[in-house]
């Protein structure tokens, strides 16, 4: 691909992102939200992160024939971390912190 046919990929995804995104934000500030559906869209972010998350975990590559368990020992960090701290970000970092720490001994 030529950069130039990158570049037109990257702003049709971009346009289709933000047309398809921003009428309901626009909208939103006319239409009432139930408390019950305004407490489910609180689990969207943690949801896709679970989704976007789960399959790495689950379907990690062997390299070379051999399990990476530096994966599997910093899957479990972060999940610790995630599970104590309530908070996904410091998983993230714990996470990848320990697989950068693992990889280099």
């Amino acid at each position: 691909m030529t950069s130039n046919t990158i570049f037109i990929v990257i702003c049709v995804a971009a346009a289709a992102t933000y047309l398809t995104r921003y009428p309901s934000m626009a909208l939103s500030r006319y239409i009432k939200v139930s408390p019950r559906i305004e407490q489910g869209f609180r689990y969207v972010p943690i949801g896709v992160f679970a989704a976007l998350v789960a399959p790495a975990i689950f379907y990690h590559p062997v390299v070379e024939g051999k399990i990476e368990w530096a994966f599997y020992v910093a899957v479990a960090v972060a999940s610790l971390t995630a599970w104590f701290a309530k908070s996904p970000m410091w998983a993230m970092i714990a996470g990848v912190l320990i697989i950068a720490l693992l990889r280099l001994i």
